[in-house]
């Protein structure tokens, strides 16, 4: 299995996105949920909501988190054919 680095902050955008947590949104869906994210929040209100639902709620942080990881890694890694 290959793990691919992909920025913090993409991450985090997703995890505080509206965006519902299932595997079967598409790219280019997480993509535009991650730039509207951080259009609208910053990257350091991103990771201050983050902070706060991990605070609040880590047994529900945890999960998202690991989905928005695995989302944000499968979506932002550029493939060459």
């Amino acid at each position: 299995m290959t793990t691919y680095t992909v920025d913090p902050v993409l991450c985090m955008a997703l995890f505080v996105s509206d965006a519902p947590q299932t595997y079967d949104l598409d790219n280019c869906t997480i993509r535009d949920v991650v730039a509207r994210t951080l259009e609208l929040l910053g990257p350091n209100e991103c990771y201050a909501r983050a902070a706060e639902e991990f605070g609040n709620h880590p047994e529900v942080a945890l999960p998202r988190i690991t989905w928005a990881r695995e989302l944000c890694a499968r979506a932002m890694t550029l493939t060459t054919v």
